[in-house]
């Protein structure tokens, strides 16, 4: 029988988790090692506390193969643990759905750093300004299961904030630094602008994902569709369009491949 024990207050992390390993994928949870519960010796043994986007992480080892890393997060998951698979050295696409890495994105108000406080009150999770779609947001959850950022998400919007979750490959660091910059540049003032029409109408063509190669398929011809969910049902964000026709038209063909393809409308 393992022995368990418990893992002594950690110091705040100098790593990022990025650094800890060259490896392909890596299994981690987004709870800092020091309010992990008991846990097994080899799993005691294996929890090394980092850094992501200011957020307190505990990594759990890197791995070459995708079923080791899926297996240490299934580990982690019956002791009751958030743990996710993910990737910082590529996109990868072959990470089972219900082990993929998630984030929740908040849109700004005109008082961003208030914004910021407030989601970190209300979630207990770590959060960031940062640039996304150029367009500031908040990053909240970086590192999240798909379900907790779900419920993150739907806190969120019960609160008054417009939040949605989107799949983490979206933030995975491509700069040294291995971070999102962390503070928005403070914008030239502009003149005030009442006109509605100004800012344009975005449609989203919507994939449902309900086969475990749809995403791969979806990237061949849009390299940044990801994953999100629509009203409790998992689907792929496949493009964006400014223009309803042409929307429309990519809502057809997708629909003629995947039935089930919807257009919103933000």
């Amino acid at each position: 029988m393992a022995m368990a024990e418990t893992i002594a207050q950690a110091t705040l992390p100098a790593n990022n988790c990025a650094q800890l390993t060259n490896r392909r994928y890596i299994t981690l949870i987004d709870r800092p090692a020091n309010l992990l519960p008991q846990l097994p010796r080899y799993l005691v043994l294996a929890a090394v506390p980092c850094n992501y986007l200011n957020g307190s992480m505990t990594f759990f080892g890197g791995f070459d193969n995708v079923k080791t890393s899926a297996f240490r997060a299934t580990q982690l998951r019956e002791l009751g643990l958030d743990a996710i698979v993910y990737s910082f050295n590529s996109r990868v696409n072959d990470i089972p759905a219900t082990l993929q890495a998630a984030a929740v994105l908040v849109e700004l108000n005109n008082n961003p750093n208030l914004v910021l406080q407030q989601v970190q009150t209300l979630t207990g999770k770590s959060a960031v300004l940062a640039t996304f779609g150029n367009r500031s947001v908040i990053i909240a959850a970086p590192l999240s299961s798909i379900q907790s950022a779900n419920a993150i998400a739907s806190l969120l919007r019960s609160r008054g904030f417009a939040a949605q979750v989107i799949n983490a490959d979206l933030i995975a660091p491509s700069a040294p630094t291995g971070e999102i910059p962390r503070s928005i540049p403070t914008p030239t003032p502009n003149p005030p602008n009442n006109n509605p029409a100004s800012k344009p109408t975005i449609y989203r063509v919507l994939v449902p994902n309900v086969k475990a190669n749809t995403l791969k398929e979806i990237r061949a011809s849009a390299a940044d569709a990801f994953v999100t969910i629509f009203r409790g049902k998992p689907y792929i964000q496949a493009r964006t369009y400014t223009n309803r026709d042409n929307a429309n038209r990519e809502r057809d063909r997708l629909n003629a491949i995947y039935p089930g393809t919807i257009l919103l409308r933000d």
